[in-house]
């Protein structure tokens, strides 16, 4: 069964807006066909792998000024 989902229902998942969702999918970041009214149907399957690849950039942009941040001295006892 491929459940489809609308742009705003989409937009929940990675917690961005429904215009964003429609801007990944005309630069083809996200799978989608277009219905008659205009408007789009993303496969859920395609939503939740969407979703899971923004978590994962996510994690590793934390991680990376985690470290930056450490060299640079930021989090250095205070007097």
């Amino acid at each position: 069964m491929n459940q489809t989902m609308t742009v705003a229902e989409v937009a929940v998942l990675p917690n961005v807006s429904p215009a964003y969702v429609v801007k990944l999918i005309r630069d083809g970041k996200l799978s989608a066909r277009a219905n008659a009214d205009g408007t789009h149907a993303v496969a859920s399957r395609d939503a939740e792998a969407y979703r899971l690849r923004a978590k994962r950039r996510g994690r590793k942009a934390l991680k990376e000024l985690a470290r930056v941040s450490q060299e640079a001295g930021i989090y250095g006892k205070q007097k």
